[in-house]
Parts: structure tokens; C-alpha cells; sequence
């Protein structure tokens, strides 16, 4: 029996016609997916029903496209596991972080559009004493929680707003080719929730040069949908206002309030993170060698531009 939740009418019909979903196959596909990771030596994988299907619709039901994207997510936790393998989640750190409400990354209760794609609000401001690495393994957590929980996101995709507004100067030189390529290749290449549009507000200048070193090694497709604002009346032409957090105006609840619900998620997650130490890759025992991002983040400067759909 499929361990699943039931999709919304909605999200059930935009499943079926814009990710390729066939309900009466559902069980069969993921049978194939976890035969797969049976047989991969070097994987040890969750197989559970609810995260497979996550990775199953972000790959629009290639299997092909499912597999290797669960090869890298895990590929990626096992050699970078301080910038995207959190286990711990009551780590002091990690909760001084995210409780901070100068670094965060805020996944807001309604939906656009209310059933359509998950935004979230990044904000970086004031908070120099904490590294990017530091702050971007805090999403990454949530990611993963995201994944896990959240069919708009799955179905639906992202939409992600960076107030840039306070953005300390420190992570912005923190944001080398290497560490921007390491981040692109994980969050497109590992991570099966799709990015719908990234929305700039109140950029700094200095951003540009960030802007210009990450745009090549995007996916073509995703260079179009990086959109600047100079305003908040820009903005919400794209995003409604009613969306936004109080503190911008909007209808969604104060920032405040939203942290302090998704640190009782990271608390009902706690057993969860503490299991996963046990998932991961042994590269010692893959069959195919070609897959090495030792060389993938050997030297900066020399970039792969990603193809994916």
C-alpha cells in the first residue's frame, strides 16, 4: 500500500498534466526507483514512499532523471555534509541562526496564488558574524523538510524573493566561483523542488558582480526567470502584496511568527535528521567513476554551464 499523502484536486490534475503523473503507475514507479537503490553499492538511500514521489514529479517522471538526481543528493551530503548534511537540528548554532530573523530563509504559509508555487523570502541583514556556509546549510535543512511535507512545493515549485536591502558586504565576498558553482550544482542538480522565478529587491550595486559570475553556469532556461526590483510596488506586480509578511505590508503573518512555527517543525524533525546520518554514498564502491565532484570543484574559473530541465 502507497505510503502518500492524497494531492488536492488541484494539485492532483496540475500533477497529471505538467509533471506526467498516471496515478495507477505510481506504485510501479517507485518499486523500479527502490529496486534501483537495492542494487546501487555505493547508495544507501530513505526509501520511504513520501520521499521518493518528491524526486519521481520534480523530475517531471523521467526515471532516468530521478536516479541521478538522487545519486547527486546524496553524493553531495556524504562529501559536503557541514554545507548541506545537517544532522543535528537542536544544534545551538544552527537555532541562533535561523531564530535570529537577520538570516533567513522563510517559506510563507500561503502559496501564491494561494494553491500554486511556495514562496520564500530570503533576507540576509546585519548578520556578519555568521558565515554564508552557516546560513545557506540552514535552508538547506529546511529543503529538506520542504521536500518531505509540502505538495505545493513539489508540484508547484518555488518562488524565491531576496531582499538584499542589508546584505552584508562579508557575504557577498564570501560568494566565490567555487562556492556559487558548489551551491548552483547542488540546488539544481541534487534538489527536486523547481525554481520557478527569483525575484531581487533593493539589490546593492556591488550584487552585480555575484549576478554576472553565477549567471553562466545557470541552466538557460533559468537565466530568464532572475527578475531585479528596485521597489516594493515592483515587486508585488509579480507577487501580490496579501502574500508578503506583515512586516512588508502584507496578510501572511509576521516574520516573527513565521520562524517561530517552523522551529517547532525543526523540533518534529529532530529523530528524522538523526536517522539520515546513516544515508549516503561510498564512493569507494561505485560502479561508475565519472561521477567526481572532487573534479567538479577542483578550481575556480573552470565551469560547466547545467542543462537541465
Amino acid at each position: 500500500m502507497l505510503q502518500i499523502r492524497l494531492l488536492n484536486e488541484d494539485l492532483q490534475r496540475k500533477a497529471r498534466e505538467e509533471l506526467n503523473e498516471v496515478p495507477a503507475r505510481i506504485h510501479e514507479d517507485l518499486k523500479t526507483l527502490k529496486t534501483w537503490i537495492e542494487e546501487q553499492p555505493h547508495l544507501c538511500a530513505n526509501t520511504d514512499d513520501q520521499f521518493l514521489i518528491c524526486f519521481l514529479r520534480g523530475c517531471k517522471y523521467s526515471l532516468e532523471k530521478a536516479k541521478k538526481k538522487i545519486d547527486s543528493y546524496y553524493s553531495f551530503k556524504t562529501k559536503f555534509p557541514e554545507f548541506c548534511n545537517i544532522t543535528n537540528v537542536s544544534s545551538g548554532r544552527l537555532r541562533e541562526i535561523f531564530r535570529s530573523g537577520y538570516v533567513a530563509f522563510l517559506y510563507l504559509p500561503i502559496p501564491l496564488h494561494n494553491n500554486g508555487p511556495r514562496i520564500v523570502l530570503l533576507r540576509l541583514a546585519s548578520a556578519e558574524i555568521f558565515s554564508l556556509e552557516e546560513v545557506l546549510a540552514v535552508n538547506h535543512v529546511l529543503q529538506d523538510i520542504l521536500m518531505l511535507e509540502d505538495d505545493n512545493a513539489v508540484v508547484n515549485g518555488l518562488v524565491m524573493i531576496a531582499d538584499q536591502k542589508e546584505i552584508p558586504l562579508s557575504h557577498i565576498l564570501q560568494a566565490t566561483p567555487t562556492y556559487l558553482k558548489k551551491w548552483i550544482t547542488y540546488n539544481y542538480e541534487s534538489i527536486p523542488l523547481r525554481l520557478k522565478s527569483i525575484h531581487f529587491l533593493n539589490a546593492p550595486k556591488i550584487f552585480d558582480i555575484v549576478y554576472n559570475t553565477a549567471k553562466p553556469m545557470l541552466p538557460l532556461k533559468q537565466q530568464d526567470r532572475f527578475l531585479n526590483h528596485n521597489s516594493l510596488d515592483s515587486l508585488i506586480q509579480h507577487v501580490p502584496l496579501k502574500y508578503l509578511p506583515n512586516d512588508y505590508g502584507g496578510e501572511s503573518g509576521t516574520i516573527k511568527e513565521i520562524i517561530a512555527e517552523w522551529d517547532k517543525k525543526l523540533d518534529k524533525y529532530r529523530d528524522y535528521f538523526g536517522k539520515s546520518i546513516q544515508w549516503g554514498t561510498d564512493e569507494k564502491l561505485r560502479f561508475d567513476k565519472t561521477k567526481r565532484y572532487d573534479d567538479t570543484f577542483g578550481s575556480e574559473g573552470s565551469f560547466r554551464k547545467l542543462e537541465l530541465d
